[in-house]
């Protein structure tokens, strides 16, 4: 159970069995017709992004389960249909981790994450659940009264018992408005702690622990100067075949930053953003950081910056800014597709985005015969955008790979690459 064992291990590579009932294994990483990835230093000296491409194998015995926005419990083991014996078959258990780190500063941060994200996703325990709020509630500032709400029914009384001394406070009219808390992080409603129920991690949980964990390991492990983003998707068939054939597939993306992942769909072929930016210029974030001193300043190249040092409001690292709510607490957002409605997904770091909107980024990709020219092309038309951040796409594979589908800026890329001077334009 997810309370008392680690409950998986990553590898390299993925289990397959073709119709014949030969059994094979794909190191993702290095399967190009599957995994496309490219990465560019663009005009800098060094190159910070950092991507990765693993197995999480979980065991069948597990009771891995999601919440979804309607608070309902959905397992994430093998459903529906068995496979025919006419398809590819992928092991039980598996889930695919891609991930994709924008490092600044320096790419210490992110080469942490790439060595030890996962290995918390693997390990993590409820058991840890409160000496990481209280650790983080030691931080003081915005983190004094931290309480995400997933982890509510995992937290002992006492833990709790802070969050209600605090709502009992503002009831009365007594707190000032300078320490209220930040927003929720998820509108679901979730029971009060009971120690006489044995809970079992859902995977919000077990993201949400691993990312809060992992951000208090470098704060104690890096200089305070250096942060990074995060994407990481997690893609699981419910059929029991492989990724790229399934008839339908769970993807739960956990997020901080602006590196953005985005679904291709393979019928209107327009993008879907699993991902949003945590920038200034959410009205969200803004209000979030506002509360506990932190302020946006202008550059005069008209970029916006906490405290005028950082251009987003999510990131693991950055410790100097964590007081003033520079979290890498993730938003978590988490689709059940059927197979023939997704061509592809593809992460993306602001190289790109900073010179291509989403549906761009997906019209190049769609373009070609495969994920690794693909991301090859998506790189090479953001350097002659005049991207000047580092530059990094990973195209995954999807059931619908291969779909025509219509080009809905190709006249604009066109122009662009005509008629554009090279500089940033934030587009989005």
């Amino acid at each position: 159970q997810f309370t008392q064992t680690s409950v998986c291990s990553s590898q390299e590579y993925y289990l397959a069995k073709s119709p014949q009932g030969e059994n094979y294994r794909l190191q993702l990483v290095k399967s190009k017709h599957l995994t496309g990835t490219r990465t560019s230093r663009g005009n800098r000296e060094f190159n910070e992004d950092r991507y990765q491409a693993l197995v999480l194998e979980f065991n069948k015995s597990d009771n891995l389960i999601n919440f979804q926005n309607n608070g309902e419990q959905i397992s994430l083991g093998k459903k529906g249909s068995e496979t025919s014996g006419q398809e590819e078959e992928g092991k039980d258990g598996q889930i695919c981790y891609f991930a994709l780190f924008d490092g600044h500063g320096g790419s210490q941060c992110a080469d942490y994450l790439v060595a030890n994200l996962h290995k918390q996703i693997e390990n993590i325990q409820a058991s840890n659940s409160d000496d990481i709020v209280s650790q983080w509630r030691k931080v003081g500032g915005y983190f004094r009264r931290f309480l995400p709400a997933a982890l509510v029914p995992l937290l002992n009384p006492e833990t709790l018992k802070i969050t209600n001394i605090r709502q009992n406070t503002i009831v009365s009219g007594v707190k000032s408005s300078k320490e209220s808390p930040p927003p929720p992080t998820s509108q679901m409603t979730y029971p009060v702690s009971d120690k006489s129920t044995k809970f079992e991690l859902t995977l919000e949980q077990r993201l949400i622990l691993s990312f809060l964990k992992t951000d208090l390991e470098l704060m104690s492990s890096i200089d305070p100067s250096l942060g990074s983003t995060a994407s990481i998707a997690l893609v699981k068939t419910l059929d029991g075949r492989t990724f790229w054939s399934s008839n339908e597939l769970e993807i739960t993306v956990a997020h901080v930053g602006d590196t953005r992942v985005l679904l291709c769909d393979a019928h209107s072929g327009n993008a879907i953003p699993l991902t949003f930016d945590h920038h200034p210029n959410s009205v969200t974030e803004l209000d979030r950081l506002q509360k506990y001193g932190g302020y946006v300043i202008t550059d005069s190249f008209g970029a916006e910056m906490i405290l005028g040092k950082l251009a987003i409001t999510r990131a693991f690292g950055d410790s100097k800014m964590k007081k003033y709510g520079i979290s890498a607490e993730p938003d978590i957002i988490s689709k059940t597709v059927k197979g023939d409605d997704v061509a592809f997904m593809v992460l993306v770091s602001d190289g790109v985005t900073s010179v291509l909107n989403n549906q761009e980024i997906v019209d190049c990709i769609k373009n070609y015969d495969d994920v690794t020219t693909g991301a090859e092309k998506l790189v090479e038309l953001a350097e002659e955008l005049g991207s000047e951040d580092n530059i990094t796409a990973m195209v995954i594979r999807l059931p619908a790979w291969g779909t025509k589908m219509p080009d809905h800026t190709k006249a604009l890329r066109k122009y662009r690459l005509e008629n554009d001077k090279p500089a940033i334009k934030r587009r989005v």
